[in-house]
């Protein structure tokens, strides 16, 4: 039995079943960003491994606080770690419904509650603050053409005023202040001043004073004090 030929496809249906235009890609959004080549960059010294003074324990009493500040500590962590997992994924819950929730809006609540079986509430809050983005390719490519409107670059210089050499600490300071006055910014500049002891003291002061004065000193320049239950290798302070 001859075959029959096929019989060619209308010029429409031809037409129909040709592959799609692909869309026109927009333009790329640009992120402005300052170059900051040229400050100081602080790099964490290398660690090594110490000896530490053993506290005498005559009694015991010694020994019975650190095995209940290690218990109560370890309890402590699990408890803590078990809670800011249940806060992770309740927050995990009401972001969807907070962003569909208020799409469109323009006066937003502060927080959402959530409410137990009891009756009992509480409240995932929403707060204007933001982490430095991680991923700024994303960010133009999820944001385009509001990046450069809604995002900005920010930085902090860190002035060490105490490293200043002292002959020069106030015409520098003058100078910088009519350095941001002349470009406008005079509001950027954020003076904080505190008194503090040098390097050198913490050593120092345990020969230029004996334990009793030391204590009285303490009172008004109290040391920095911790009790770590976490040591890193060796017994060294994590």
């Amino acid at each position: 039995m001859p075959r029959t030929k096929a019989k060619p496809e209308p010029a429409a249906a031809i037409l129909t079943e040709a592959a799609p235009v692909p869309p026109t890609t927009p333009a790329l959004a640009v992120l402005r960003k300052i170059s900051l080549a040229g400050f100081a960059v602080q790099t964490p010294a290398s660690k090594s491994t110490k000896s530490y003074p053993l506290l005498p324990d005559p009694e015991g009493q010694v020994a019975e606080l650190v095995t209940a500040i290690l218990t109560h500590s370890a309890q402590a962590e699990a408890l803590e770690g078990a809670l800011e997992l249940e806060k992770s994924e309740l927050i995990a819950i009401a972001k969807p419904f907070y962003f569909a929730h208020h799409a469109g809006q323009h006066v937003l609540a502060s927080s959402i509650e959530a409410r137990a079986a009891d009756g009992r509430v509480v409240r995932v809050g929403f707060s204007n603050s933001y982490r430095g983005v991680s991923d700024e390719a994303a960010l133009l490519r999820l944001a385009g053409e509001h990046t450069e409107r809604f995002f900005k670059q920010s930085f902090e210089i860190k002035i060490k005023g105490d490293v200043i050499p002292e002959a020069a600490v106030e015409p520098l300071l003058a100078e910088l202040q009519s350095l941001f006055a002349r470009h406008g910014a005079t509001a950027a500049l954020v003076a904080k001043a505190v008194i503090k002891p040098t390097k050198e003291w913490h050593t120092a002061r345990h020969t230029l004073f004996n334990a009793a004065q030391n204590q009285q000193l303490d009172k008004v320049v109290p040391v920095s004090a911790s009790v770590k239950t976490k040591l890193g290798r060796g017994g060294d302070d994590e």
